[in-house]
């Protein structure tokens, strides 16, 4: 009986000098992030962003994707928005397609959930096939740096702004990590300049036919302006109980990471101390971005 009093209590100290490692690791990694600079936080997380395809605006508190991101190979087909809840995406799609010059286009909108993160996108595209009848069975690429367009978004949760996305691109995105959402409480504004008015007439044409009334489109000039909350277009058609079971899983994943890095307030500074101290959740939480942990493994 000695014997097992003994491992017993061999085991109690294993665990007490195992709870004193991680705290005392925990608070060394806080200490780690409180005296680095913003520039070696930022350094050091776009570094590992950049392969795959995406960066941190500090100044916006959002991750966006870059206008050379390796996903502008992949172009577009319908199969990628049926598909997306296999990778935590619960999101509204707005594929608007139209015809300019014998080509066909299409501009989609996406808002939602995707995984650990809510955010938006604005997608230009072009196709090498022609159909009227049946544009959504068509493949798309991205368009060339030519073919850009000057897209805006500001996105917001009822009455909460939670981002602002400007550039001359063919892919708008921006992601706010740890803020979990339904879909449908999130509105786009978008704005969207063409380059005359002869593809703004077609485009224009195309919220029509996808069911907006010409009340909800402002027209200025080249620029074409309108809110996007619920979809007008047929939506990919998924199991309710999977997509209740993937946003309480999105939820869970928002709450851990808030959770350990409530010592924190800023993005920065939380992803940095999951960084240093939690390379697993990061991983985890790298999934809307699909980011590794290496390079934060190699720094503790």
């Amino acid at each position: 009986m000695k014997y097992l009093y003994l491992a017993a209590a061999i085991l109690v100290v294993l665990l007490l000098l195992i709870v004193i490692r991680i705290l005392v690791s925990r608070r060394r990694a806080r200490c780690m992030v409180r005296n680095r600079t913003d520039e070696e936080k930022c350094r050091d997380l776009n570094d590992v962003l950049m392969p795959f395809g995406f960066q941190y605006d500090i100044c916006c508190d959002l991750f966006y994707s870059t206008k050379d991101a390796w996903q502008r190979d992949m172009g577009y087909g319908r199969i990628y928005d049926e598909h997306a809840i296999g990778m935590n995406m619960i999101i509204d799609c707005e594929p608007l397609y139209f015809s300019y010059e014998g080509r066909n286009y299409l501009l989609e909108l996406w808002k939602g959930q995707y995984g650990t993160a809510s955010g938006a996108e604005i997608g230009f595209y072009v196709s090498d096939e022609v159909s009227e009848r049946h544009p959504e069975r068509l493949f798309y690429h991205s368009v060339t740096d030519e073919a850009m367009l000057n897209m805006r978004f500001v996105l917001r949760k009822r009455n909460r702004m939670l981002a602002i996305r400007e550039a001359q691109t063919w892919w708008l995105t921006g992601f706010v990590l740890g803020e979990y959402s339904c879909r449908e409480d999130l509105h786009m504004d978008v704005s969207i300049n063409f380059p005359d008015c002869r593809m703004r007439n077609a485009f224009y044409q195309a919220l029509l036919q996808a069911g907006y009334s010409k009340e909800e489109i402002y027209l200025c000039g080249t620029r074409v302006s309108f809110c996007f909350t619920t979809p007008r277009t047929a939506q990919p058609r998924h199991c309710r109980l999977r997509v209740l079971w993937v946003q309480w899983k999105n939820r869970r994943s928002c709450r851990k990471y808030r959770r350990v890095t409530r010592y924190f307030v800023r993005t920065i500074d939380r992803v940095d101390y999951l960084g240093m101290c939690f390379p697993r959740l990061y991983r985890m939480l790298g999934k809307f971005s699909r980011i590794p942990a290496k390079k934060y493994r190699r720094r503790q």
